[in-house]
């Protein structure tokens, strides 16, 4: 019968139960040990949590300069290179005009003798209308126009 348990000999009964005690034996042993494992990982694993936060202490400590904290310029060590200021890099261009480019001189007029006044087309301090008051003069900012409109209204 394919289904039935197999009983086995009366002389096997005995070095079965035997065999079943010694290994129930060395499971408990082995759950020990897995016990004694698992409280050292856990120890392992808090130290290296400790140690992970004094390696970024220390890093954050090795960070700082006399540019980012109080600390003064003569503390630094003179063997230490200075930090690059700015990343900004040459553009491998010359100074000044480049070639290609307009110029910006004045040109020279045709009509040299031709007289083009322009003055502004409100005062500076009050906003009032300047296009038809005479120009007299101007000092320190102030526009005399402003004066002049004042005394007429």
């Amino acid at each position: 019968m394919p289904g039935a348990q197999r009983v086995p000999p009366s002389e096997e009964v005995p070095w079965l139960r035997a065999r079943v005690a010694e290994l129930e034996a060395d499971n408990e042993v082995m759950a020990a040990q897995l016990a004694a494992r698992d409280a050292q990982l856990e120890a392992v694993q808090a130290r290296l949590a400790v140690l992970a936060e004094q390696i970024e202490e220390l890093r954050r400590r090795l960070g700082k300069d006399s540019s980012t904290s109080s600390k003064p310029p003569s503390a630094e060590s003179p063997y230490k290179k200075p930090k690059a200021r700015s990343l900004r890099t040459r553009s491998g261009r010359k100074p000044g005009k480049q070639p290609g480019a307009p110029s910006s001189t004045l040109r020279q007029s045709p009509d040299p003798d031709d007289t083009l006044t322009c003055g502004p087309a409100a005062c500076v301090s009050c906003g009032a209308d300047l296009a038809d008051a005479p120009v007299t003069q101007c000092r320190s900012g102030r526009c005399s126009r402003r004066r002049l409109r004042r005394r007429r209204g």
